[in-house]
């Protein structure tokens, strides 16, 4: 994975793939547990036409990590944000993900619009964790300082996507257990601070009213954070955005449906005019 040391000491790493002449994406992986090796293939049809770069946000993946909560806010991330797609010699780009990932991209446009292109938010959550799902973190924050690390990330994946979800990460063993290793690099009170932040965010729908670029918000039909309701009221009060809703989807539909969700990436693509760059193709080998 490259990595680059940015003006503000941060310490970025990242995938990438597809064809670097082409337009630039900016795809971001949910918060909690995830990082960018979850974000790949919902790209993968679109490497022939994009330059696709997959992140690892502070405090995910490889990239530097903080002890105190203050450290992974928004704020902070989108700095991060825009100073490594200004190394990368990069002036604009379709940003968009999952999750925090998708809410993140949101963030971009509202604070940084310079630097942004258009937005594909799936599941991008501009509100305050609902109560039962701070409850949930205040019963589990117990494991986290006990170091029960892989039982905290079972409970999480039970929680954002289920049973079944849970029972097919484990079927990868070794994926299972790279990634739950992973979260172990963290000292005690880094992944608590980073934890912590997402069960303490504030609802900031109203800043996405400043968006002007094109968007469309992604939501599964069974998703109970964000619900369609709230997914509507995001896509409403950008000018312009529209709202796609995946049926019998959950909170990450790009994984579970990924077909569908793939099938609106591309129409909105192709509505923007995302076309392949000079070289005319991509690079169809695997990521960096």
């Amino acid at each position: 994975m490259p990595e680059r040391l940015l003006a503000n000491g941060v310490r970025l790493h990242w995938r990438e793939a597809g064809d670097p002449a082409s337009t630039p994406i900016v795809w971001i992986h949910g918060g909690s547990v995830e990082d960018s090796s979850l974000m790949l293939a919902d790209l993968e049809p679109f490497f022939p036409r994009v330059r696709a770069l997959f992140p690892d946000t502070r405090g995910h993946g490889r990239s530097s990590r903080f002890e105190r909560v203050e450290d992974y806010g928004y704020a902070r991330k989108a700095e991060d944000m825009r100073l490594w797609l200004g190394a990368l010699g990069i002036a604009r780009a379709v940003w968009g993900g999952a999750s925090m990932g998708g809410a993140l991209s949101l963030w971009m446009a509202a604070h940084t619009p310079a630097c942004v292109r258009a937005v594909i938010s799936i599941s991008g959550p501009p509100y305050a964790p609902p109560p039962e799902d701070v409850a949930w973190w205040r019963a589990h924050r117990p494991l986290v300082e006990a170091g029960r690390i892989a039982e905290y990330f079972d409970a999480n994946v039970r929680l954002r996507m289920g049973d079944e979800a849970l029972a097919r990460f484990k079927a990868r063993p070794e994926r299972y257990a790279e990634t739950v290793e992973r979260l172990r690099g963290h000292s005690t009170a880094s992944l608590l601070a980073l934890l912590d932040e997402t069960y303490a965010r504030p609802e900031w729908v109203a800043d996405c009213a400043r968006i002007r670029c094109p968007v469309l918000v992604v939501g599964g039909s069974e998703d109970r954070f964000p619900t369609v309701a709230m997914s509507r009221r995001v896509a409403e009060t950008i000018p312009g955005a529209r709202l796609h809703v995946i049926p019998g989807g959950g909170h990450f539909p790009n994984r579970t449906h990924r077909a569908a969700v793939q099938a609106a990436i591309g129409r909105f693509l192709d509505e923007i005019g995302v076309e392949p760059g000079p070289s005319g193709k991509g690079l169809a080998g695997a990521p960096a």
